[in-house]
């Protein structure tokens, strides 16, 4: 921020500057909530004023079509400022509207809970659910507030936020009429000595075994002004096996009979020309590993290429648009099939999910809410055909059952991060195909979230659920923009022996 502008005059100019030259860039969205938080917290000016125009930021992000495509589901950080909105009004409001405007705010702060929980931001989940605990405690509602006050401790202890469920217990014996004092620190340190102090060590002990994969891969695309869904979804066999060479080899069966690749968006706009997606890769190639668990290849991937690329073009002129443009749109899906799922590029993409399921574990011995960091190159959203080298956060969060029904938690719950590195990504940019003719890309940014579900005592993968969020501008004048947020759910269930 330069020296001679206010931090409010910053934020109206940036806003404005983007609106300007990068309206579709999610960077926007976030801006507007933030200063939205700044009107509230730290602006000048009368309160009821700043309430009005924090609110006014919240309904223009809310109101994008990019939180749509971001958010689907609904938006933690929109929830969390409607809170904070509505509590500020209720301090600076008319007396007659503060029980209702408290009780806005406590159903934004529960509504705020449930997608920080989705969105997999634990830390911002347990800090709201004690959010919702004060604000009961505003509209004195004592038991419904200790009751919520207890629920973050739950949290506090599932994640392991020690530094939170000490602060949390003293504020809890408060509000049960414990004098602070000695009473209280004897009090909070009796209960702090059962607090679950996590460690999970990741051995490779794989052991021959059958399992039924699922995969489901939703995208949600504003592709210049246009909003659109596509899903791809696959069921196939997976076996894991001692290899006669040594090692281990992992084989699949009937991975073509459950594939729908969905190339098509599921709700087109029927005015104007039918788009496509790029087939949903299916990385199921056979491949090998050491007896240490080191990725030795794949063996199969120019076959398995071949009928995976017939059938996806199949379904492609099934499923073409008529007309002129329809066929001209049916050959470039063709096209781009064809390179989506060629060798190469289904053999990097199950090389990388190894990696990010198994390999990279092995050996590790992690503490429970500590983020690690480390860089690797990985393929970018959107342009997986480039890898560039990303920097890496990850971290293990809870232990959970290892499925759905199953009653003990014996698996390991990590969350990895994961973003272009600015100069590696700033060195790539200008020479990045375009799939439009005749232009380049202008802009990119990227971010990635994987959530594992894995078993330490034997790496064998549980699920793996993935968020990639893109967005780039095409052309030196920005006019063409695509934002697309892609979830991927893939679960593997284990046959019983």
């Amino acid at each position: 921020m330069p020296a001679t502008e206010s931090e409010g005059d910053y934020f109206q100019a940036t806003i404005a500057r983007l609106e300007r030259t990068e309206p579709g860039s999610p960077a926007l969205l976030n801006l507007r909530l933030a200063y939205g938080q700044f009107l509230l917290n730290g602006a000048p000016g009368p309160c009821a004023q700043r309430v009005v125009m924090a609110q006014e930021q919240l309904g223009s992000a809310e109101a994008s079509p990019k939180a749509r495509v971001f958010f689907p589901e609904g938006w933690a950080g929109a929830a969390d400022l409607e809170y904070r909105v509505q509590l500020a009004r209720a301090e600076c409001g008319s007396q007659a509207d503060r029980k209702d405007d408290l009780l806005a705010a406590a159903a934004a702060a529960r509504r705020a809970v449930d997608l920080y929980r989705k969105e997999l931001d634990y830390r911002s989940m347990v800090i709201m659910q004690f959010d919702a605990a004060t604000v009961l405690r505003q509209l004195g509602d004592n038991a419904e507030s200790m009751a919520a006050l207890e629920t973050a401790l739950d949290m506090d202890r599932e994640y392991g936020f020690q530094d939170d469920a000490r602060d949390n217990y003293k504020l809890l014996l408060t509000w049960r009429g414990v004098p602070a004092g000695a009473a209280q620190v004897a009090q909070v340190t009796r209960l702090m000595q059962d607090f679950p102090k996590r460690k999970a060590l990741f051995e490779f002990r794989w052991t021959p075994n059958n399992a039924h994969m699922t995969l489901n891969f939703r995208r949600d695309c504003l592709e210049d002004g246009r909003l659109l869904h596509g899903l791809a979804t696959a069921v196939y066999e997976r076996h894991i096996a001692p290899d006669p060479k040594g090692g281990w080899s992992v084989s699949h069966a009937n991975r073509l009979n459950g594939y729908e690749p969905g190339v098509w968006p599921i709700e087109p706009d029927a005015t104007a020309p039918q788009l496509f997606f790029p087939p949903g890769r299916l990385p199921a190639l056979n491949f090998k590993v050491s007896a240490s668990g080191e990725f030795e290849g794949v063996s199969d991937a120019t076959p398995f290429s071949a009928r995976l690329t017939a059938k996806t073009e199949g379904r492609i002129r099934v499923g073409a648009p008529s007309g002129v443009r329809g066929r001209d749109t049916m050959d470039d899906a063709i096209s781009i099939a064809e390179i989506n799922l060629s060798p190469g590029m289904l053999e990097a993409a199950t090389a990388e999910n190894y990696q990010l399921e198994t390999a990279m574990w092995i050996g590790a011995t992690l503490e429970q809410g500590v983020w690690y960091e480390t860089s690797a190159p990985l393929s970018l959203p959107g342009v997986s055909q480039i890898a560039v080298q990303q920097h890496i956060e990850f971290a293990f969060t809870r232990m959970v059952p290892c499925t759905a029904d199953a009653a003990a938690q014996s698996c390991v719950e990590i969350l990895i991060r994961a973003r272009p590195d600015k100069a590696a990504l700033h060195a790539l940019i200008g020479d990045l195909a375009s799939p439009f003719p005749n232009t380049r890309f202008a802009d990119y940014d990227a971010s990635i979230e994987v959530r594992i579900v894995v078993d330490p005592a034997t790496l064998l993968p549980y699920a793996r659920e993935k968020h990639a969020y893109w967005y780039a501008s095409f052309g030196h004048d920005t006019a063409y923009t695509i934002l697309e947020a892609d979830h991927l759910v893939s679960t593997a269930t284990y046959a019983t022996h």
